[in-house]
């Protein structure tokens, strides 16, 4: 049993409205209560956080991360870690066989983990055991978008146009974009991704939701916006022309410079990203012989509001 430890630590925000260094501690070591709420604060505050030079196992990632709430396991069952299913692997690593051993395409498009569920991801937590490098420069970068300061610089006019509004969420629509730009890079001759493509039993214990557009974050009361990209395939009942225009309206603002911050990787990074209050997307410089391995919790929310 690991006697709780009651680090100093501190706190460096980088980007304009999201991303902060917390410097200090070791997470392989179990936290006191309060160095543990102190820390939890400065997640909310900072929507993205990481710490790094960490040595995880598997378990202490679990164990550090479930102490905000309840572990998802995701539906993808061949893409999670053997004996801790709690975990994810994002990897471009392949097995004997030539099979993807994990996620490859995970990020490809705009994102918030999991918002196509009744109750989204609340956070996740991303733990970097290799990171890819060519001529000595770190690949596969990872950019985050706060979508509460996208909301609060929209227009006046524009928030009380999405009052009420709700967005359908889809695992299925994803998938579906998914595979046509796979299609379309192998037309440009670009790389292939091995990936485990989800059965049809898979698809449908996740069925589509709708939820606001605008959505209020259960423990800051920050209002963002809800919807992205990868997943969501409409504007609940709004003609398709019309919802498709302001989709793309929002989603060029949700990514706006003053809105990101992009995260460069270095192996031993534990990072963390508010679900509720962010996006984010992966950058594909890499392909092996460069290797990426990572793995991946994520805490179970609430039902939007």
């Amino acid at each position: 049993m690991l006697t709780a430890t009651r680090p100093q630590f501190t706190i460096n925000r980088i980007g304009k409205h999201l991303g902060a260094e917390i410097s200090g501690i070791d997470l392989s070591q179990e936290l006191d209560d309060d160095t543990f709420a102190r820390v939890a604060e400065a997640f909310f505050d900072n929507e993205v956080v990481f710490f790094r030079n960490q040595k995880l196992t598997p378990a202490q990632q679990v164990a550090f991360t479930r102490r905000f709430g309840i572990l998802e396991q995701h539906v993808r069952k061949e893409s999670r870690l053997a004996g801790h299913p709690e975990i994810l692997i994002v990897s471009n690593l392949l097995d004997d066989k030539g099979n993807a051993i994990g996620s490859q395409d995970a990020g490809r498009f705009w994102h918030s983990d999991l918002s196509y569920k009744a109750e989204p991801s609340m956070l996740s937590a991303l733990y970097s055991v290799e990171v890819p490098i060519k001529d000595g420069r770190i690949l596969g970068d990872t950019s985050f978008a706060s979508t509460t300061a996208a909301y609060a610089a929209l227009p006046e006019a524009t928030k009380q146009r999405l009052q009420g509004l709700k967005n359908v969420h889809s695992y299925r629509y994803y998938r579906n974009k998914n595979a046509r730009a796979q299609e379309e890079e192998l037309a440009r001759g670009g790389r292939v991704i091995q990936e485990h493509m989800p059965t049809e039993e898979q698809l449908k214990t996740v069925p589509d939701v709708e939820t606001p557009v605008v959505r209020t974050h259960p423990v800051t009361k920050r209002k963002g916006l809800f919807l992205n990209e990868a997943h969501t395939s409409g504007i609940a009942g709004m003609p398709k022309a019309e919802g498709d225009a302001l989709l793309a309206e929002l989603y060029a603002h949700i990514i706006k410079p003053e809105f990101v911050y992009c995260h460069q990787w270095q192996a031993g990074d534990l990072l963390m990203w508010d679900n509720c209050a962010a996006q984010h997307k992966a950058t594909f410089d890499y392909d092996l012989p460069q290797r990426r391995l990572m793995y991946r919790t994520t805490v179970r929310g609430t039902a939007p509001f």
